[in-house]
């Protein structure tokens, strides 16, 4: 009786540990791969490595996940830029501006870009 009582303890506790809304499920590196926030995280780590064709591959995904976000727009207009579409990288910073007008280095960004526009 006691082998049983401690057995129907563990698997108690074992279901409300690695539940699907515990810590430990959340805590495990099981990232949600189709989030924009995990897509928009992936493009700035290629962006560090240089690829930036990668980089814009990951932003793409992250704003048809979320259309309005802002910061994907931005870092999209920087890796365009990078992979001489310059007039591709105005436009994405200004939507980026436009649906978030306080990211001062996309402003800095844009205003670089119109100024010495890569040919």
């Amino acid at each position: 009786m006691r082998k049983i009582t401690i057995l129907t303890v563990i698997l108690i506790l074992s279901l409300v540990v690695f539940s699907k809304d515990s810590w430990a499920a959340k805590m495990s590196g099981h990232a949600n791969i189709h989030s924009a926030k995990f897509q928009y995280e992936k493009g700035l780590g290629a962006m560090k490595g240089g690829y930036y064709y990668t980089a814009l591959q990951h932003f793409q995904k992250a704003i048809l996940v979320k259309p309005h976000f802002a910061l994907a727009w931005a870092k999209m207009g920087v890796a365009l830029y990078k992979l001489g579409f310059p007039s591709l990288a105005i436009a994405s910073l200004q939507k980026a501006l436009k649906y978030n007008p306080n990211i001062k280095w996309a402003k800095i960004k844009l205003k670089e870009y119109l100024a010495y526009p890569k040919r």
